[in-house]
């Protein structure tokens, strides 16, 4: 069950790079209004379509990037980090070592 810190979510986030190199390849403006226009089909506040500085593939740009969230931390600090990262080893199926 979530705490006051964190909570769980089920929504789509779509991700468009607004890096320099996806910015010299393309325009990532546009794709974002595209993507904007073609999710108000789906329920509202289900998916969220926002831009990111950089997702790591500038070679292949202009990227775009689906995930699902299942866990939001709020209000953090820095200190959450430990908390952020066991996270991740679970979903990457990594123990604690």
């Amino acid at each position: 069950m979530p705490d006051n810190d964190t909570e769980s979510v089920d929504k789509i986030f779509i991700l468009v790079c607004k890096g320099d190199s996806c910015s010299k390849r393309g325009r990532p403006d546009r794709v974002r209004v595209a993507l904007k226009q073609l999710v108000r089909e789906f329920p509202a506040k289900s998916v969220k379509v926002s831009f990111v500085s950089c997702l790591g593939m500038c070679g292949d740009g202009p990227n775009v990037l689906v995930c699902r969230g299942t866990k939001a931390y709020h209000h953090c600090t820095g200190a959450e980090a430990g908390d952020v990262v066991t996270e991740v080893r679970g979903r990457l199926g990594e123990s604690d070592t």
